[in-house]
This record gives structure tokens, C-alpha cells and sequence, in this order.
């Protein structure tokens, strides 16, 4: 949400909303977890419901198939039936059996009432049957599966899915069958077939719900088709949804939900597994979250009187809250104007109130800092013209050594004149017209003269310089080398027979990918001992003659490019001593006459 941070917001709106958008998430997040609490309670609870009751309806249809099952075995066993089976030829059967198995067949009607009809068929192709039934034929009885009858050898064989052609009632019903085969008690040889017909609408008044006519319950068989249900017009049709199939026959029992033309559906199923038939009861989960709209406008009301609670407090709150950083802000304004005399309150010992004492305690440091500025202005004015005037003293001193030189030359003393040239091309480098870099060739020339002033003196002295190709553009600080050969000279070779010899080197070197410059300063003179080294660094006062011209060059050296570069020093007494200065490499540019340079 951008607009909370937008800068020409005030801080008091800032707050109020911010507020406000708290207190809204908490209700919408309270609000969706209550609903989804009770949904889940619900849910899991009519699943157990649920279950239970698809449990009592398999438990109740296997107590009738059973039922149904053991009369068809009383049927068998029964003499009559033997009797008029064992003599049946087509004509001529026994009155007296006859009547009695009719009469057997009407019991098994008044005994089981879910028992619809019954037909015994013989051998010979007679057909006896209970008297509710109308238009049996041996061509009718085709629908019931005379092969797995047969195969079962006297075992009961349950067909669903029937729709007979003859008549129960005088009507067509849907029925659901159990046969077997009739064998003789005696040879143990087939005598005939028994077929018990189920009416599927008495089958479907087990499981009818009253209370819940909206809930479906079905019997599904191993082909996913509906034998049994609640609503008849489901009968004889398949399971509406493939992937309901397949869970169906996939699983023995369980609960899930499924969605069906458009609605959500809690699933429930329980197996009947001698039949290979399911009972699957269809709940929809619109009817578990009836009544869900009083808990939404108890939670709505709950959640406006929140709000309206929550805005109430935050206009409060806030308004307490910014008016000392609203009186901070006035304050701040006023002092950005120009009013250094004016201080905010801090008479708290809040957040706020060392904000106002650190702002006060921010003006006085700046008040004090303008006084220092004025002060150093006018102090920076005077140097400067101070500096004007020491300019005057350097081209003062050149004009009158080249004037000494002259009168050198005329006076025939060829070595004076090469001395104060020599001299006046060092301090003509030295001062460097006021410029703080110079090339490494002219700091070259600069040793040369110098080193030249030295032999005159140290007639013995040996020197070499060497610069690596290249380099001589790069930019170096004046007075760089000069006092690290100075150095040499004055406290290692001075002294020597052999007038010592001092070797001064520049090289590129690269570390880290980045590229350096590498000064050496090289001498064969007497050395140090790692306690003289020591001292050298810790400036202490013994050491003070020779350190000082090195601590001045470290100090010039990091002060300028960082502590990246400076100087390293070894050496050993006896074998002389090996100063590595190093510098970022610093290429000359065609500007370089206003002073600038390029990495």
C-alpha cells in the first residue's frame, strides 16, 4: 500500500490508517478462521454421521439378502418340492404336492415381506410361481444368469440391474435377484432353479431418509451402474461422475468430497463385499453450511463495532501522539529559515523528547560550527596572502643563482657553475611552481641533481637509476624520493672506504588485479637490527634523525591514497638496508597542466 508512504501525507493520517488497516486484517483473518473452524467441526462431524449411517444401511440390506438367502434354502429342503420336482414330466404332477408348494411360495411372501416374488423352474421347462405375478414365461426367465447359477453348484447367485417382461402386481418392476440351483436330497443331481425377486423400491425404503430428503443414497455395482437409490429415476443409470467411479471401485470403504454437476458433494461409502456391491451416500456441502449466514452477520456485527471502536481510539491515540512531532516539526522549519536562537521542547523522556534535546544540542554544534568557519575564512585569507608574498622569495632565489653561475662561467670555475646549476634545478623541482604532483621523469632529474650536489661532496659515492620504459609519465608527489636517498647516504654508506653505492629503481608491479608503482631505495651501507626498526616506527626519540623523513613520506603517502600504499623497510646489519615504497599508478593526461589526473 503506497499511498501509507507517501510523503505529502500527514503523520496523524499516516497513523489513523495505519491503524485502521491493522484492526481489519485481524477481523478479516479472526473472521475467515472462526468460519473455517466451524466448517472443519461440521464437516468432520456429519462425516462421522455420515458413515455411521451408510454403515447401517449396508448392515441392514446384508441382513436381509441373508434373510432372503436362508428361505431360499427352506424352499430347497422342502419335500414337496423334491417330490414334485423328482416326478415332474410335463403332465400329470401330484395335486397334493402341487398345492403345497404353491402354498409354500405364498408363505414365503407373508413371512418376508421383502421378498417380492418368487418362480421355481423345472427341468422339463414347468414354471410355478407366486400369484402376484403375470405373463411368466420360460423366455422371460432369460434374464437371470442360468451359466453362474450353474457354476455355483447350488450356491446362491445375487443379479441386480433387472427389469423383468413379466408383470409383479400388474406392474413392471426393477428387481433385484437371488437364484440357485435345486438338487435332489437323495442322487444330489439338479431337479430344477428357484429365483427370489427383491422389489429395488422396498430395497430403497431402508435407507429413505425423512430427515434429510436432499442427501442420496446409492448401490452401485462392480460396473459403476446404480441398482438402488432413494430417488428411482437414478435407478439403472451410471454413476454421474467418472473419477467417482474410480474411487468407487478402487477402495473397500472411506469419505470423500466430490464435486457433481456443478455442486460439492460429501462422499461416504461402505462395501458389500459378498454382492461386489457399494453403498454411497451423497451429502452436499450447501447443506452443511446452512445457517452459516446468522454466524457471518454475528461476525460482521462484531467486526463494525471493532472498527468503528478501532477509529474512534486511533483518532485519539494519534492526535496525542503527533502533537509533539508536530510542535519538533514547527520548530525545525523555523530553524531551517535561518532562527538559530530557537529550541524545541524536550521536557519528555520519550522518544520524542531526545529527539528535540539532540536537535537542540545539533543547533548549538552548528552555531559553534559557523563561528569556526568565519574564523577559518578569515584565517584562510591571510595565509593566502601570505602565500603571494613567499612566491616573491623562490624566483628571487632562482635569479640569483643563475646569476652566481654566470659569473662562475666568466671566471672560468666550470665545477661551481655545474654545482649551482644542479642546485638550482633541485629547488626549481622542490617548489614545483606550487603543483603537488610531478612525473617520474622530472622526479628523476630531481635525484640527478641532487645525487650530482652529493658526489661533489662524497667524491666515492656511487649511484645508479634505473626507470622501467613507460613509466616515465606517471605522477608521482614532489619531494618523494629525496629523502629516502638522503637517508642512505647520511646514516648507511657515509663514511665507506669505498664511498658505498646506492641504487634507486621504478617499476610496475600488479596485486589484486590492481596496478602499482614500486620505488626501491637500495644501499650496501651498514644495515639495522630489527630493534633499530622497531624504534624507527614507534618514533622514538633515538631514532628520531633518521625516522622522521620516512614517517613524513608514510604519513604524505596514506593521508593521500590510503592505507593501501606507503613504505616497507628491511634489513639486516651488516648487508645495508631496502626501502619499497609503493603508489596507485597515476597517468600523466593532457590536463595535466590544471592539475587533474586519470587512474
Amino acid at each position: 500500500m503506497p499511498f501509507l508512504f507517501s510523503g505529502s501525507m500527514p503523520l496523524r493520517r499516516k497513523i489513523l490508517l495505519s491503524n485502521l488497516l491493522i484492526v481489519l486484517l485481524a477481523l478479516v483473518i479472526f473472521m475467515v478462521s472462526i468460519q473455517r473452524i466451524v466448517f472443519n467441526q461440521t464437516l468432520e462431524r456429519t462425516t462421522a454421521s455420515s458413515q455411521q449411517e451408510v454403515k447401517l444401511v449396508k448392515q441392514s440390506m446384508e441382513t436381509v439378502f441373508q434373510s432372503v438367502q436362508n428361505f431360499t434354502k427352506f424352499v430347497l429342503i422342502n419335500q414337496d418340492t423334491q417330490k414334485l420336482l423328482s416326478s415332474d414330466t410335463g403332465a400329470g404332477n401330484d395335486v397334493a404336492a402341487l398345492k403345497s408348494i404353491y402354498n409354500t411360495l405364498a408363505a414365503m411372501l407373508v413371512t418376508e415381506p421383502n421378498i417380492d416374488s418368487v418362480i421355481i423352474e423345472s427341468l422339463s421347462g414347468n414354471l410355478y410361481y407366486t400369484s402376484n405375478l403375470t405373463g411368466v414365461t420360460r423366455e422371460s426367465l432369460g434374464i437371470y444368469p442360468r451359466a453362474e447359477i450353474d457354476a455355483a453348484r447350488g450356491g446362491a447367485v445375487w443379479a441386480d440391474s433387472l427389469t423383468p417382461a413379466f408383470l409383479s402386481g400388474m406392474k413392471h418392476k426393477n428387481m433385484i435377484s437371488v437364484g440357485r440351483v435345486i438338487k435332489s436330497m437323495e442322487k444330489g443331481t439338479p431337479l430344477g432353479y428357484i429365483y427370489v425377486n427383491i422389489d429395488e423400491r422396498t430395497l430403497a425404503r431402508l435407507y429413505h431418509n425423512e430427515q434429510n430428503p436432499e442427501s442420496a443414497t446409492l448401490v452401485i455395482n462392480r460396473y459403476g451402474r446404480i441398482i438402488s437409490a432413494n430417488e428411482a429415476t437414478r435407478v439403472n443409470q451410471p454413476v454421474p461422475e467418472e473419477s467417482l467411479t474410480n474411487w468407487v471401485k478402487s477402495v473397500s470403504q472411506g469419505t470423500r468430497t466430490q464435486r457433481i454437476a456443478g455442486d460439492r458433494y460429501l462422499v461416504s461409502m461402505q462395501s458389500l463385499a459378498p454382492y461386489d456391491w457399494k453403498v454411497v451416500q451423497l451429502v452436499t456441502i450447501s447443506e452443511l453450511t446452512y445457517g452459516y449466514w446468522k454466524i457471518a452477520l454475528l461476525l460482521a456485527g462484531f467486526g463494525l463495532i471493532s472498527i468503528l471502536s478501532a477509529v474512534l481510539l486511533s483518532i485519539l491515540f494519534a492526535r496525542r501522539l503527533t502533537r509533539p512531532l508536530s510542535q519538533l516539526s514547527e520548530v525545525i522549519v523555523e530553524v531551517g529559515s535561518g532562527n538559530l536562537e530557537r529550541r524545541a521542547a524536550a521536557d519528555s523522556e520519550d522518544e520524542v523528547g531526545r529527539l528535540g534535546a539532540t536537535f537542540n544540542e545539533m543547533v548549538e554544534h552548528i552555531q559553534g560550527l559557523m563561528v569556526q568557519v568565519e574564523t577559518e575564512e578569515k584565517t584562510k585569507r591571510m595565509l593566502e596572502l601570505r602565500l603571494l608574498y613567499s612566491q616573491i622569495k623562490p624566483h628571487f632565489l632562482y635569479n640569483t643563482l643563475d646569476t652566481i653561475r654566470a659569473m662562475a662561467v666568466m671566471s672560468g670555475a666550470k665545477d661551481i657553475s655545474k654545482m649551482l646549476k644542479a642546485l638550482g634545478e633541485f629547488y626549481r623541482i622542490s617548489l614545483s611552481n606550487g603543483q603537488e604532483l610531478i612525473t617520474v621523469a622530472q622526479e628523476q632529474k630531481h635525484l640527478e641533481s641532487y645525487l650530482y650536489i652529493q658526489q661533489i661532496r662524497f667524491p666515492k659515492l656511487n649511484y645508479r637509476i634505473w626507470i622501467e620504459p613507460g613509466l616515465e609519465s606517471c605522477l608521482v608527489p614532489t619531494m618523494l624520493l629525496q629523502p629516502l636517498v638522503e637517508n642512505a647516504i647520511h646514516h648507511g654508506i657515509r663514511g665507506m672506504a669505498d664511498g658505498g653505492w646506492c641504487e634507486i629503481t621504478c617499476e610496475a608491479e600488479t596485486t589484486n588485479g590492481q596496478s602499482r608503482l614500486c620505488f626501491t631505495v637500495r644501499d650496501n651501507g651498514k644495515g639495522m637490527s630489527e630493534e633499530q626498526q622497531r624504534l624507527i616506527w614507534s618514533g622514538h626519540d633515538s631514532a628520531e634523525r633518521y625516522s622522521f623523513g620516512l614517517r613524513n613520506i608514510q604519513d604524505r603517502i596514506r593521508l593521500r591514497f590510503g592505507g593501501a600504499y606507503g613504505i616497507s623497510l628491511t634489513s639486516e646489519p651488516g648487508k645495508g638496508v631496502e626501502v619499497k615504497l609503493r603508489l596507485p599508478l597515476l597517468l600523466q593526461t593532457n590536463e595535466q597542466e590544471e592539475g587533474t589526473v586519470r587512474l
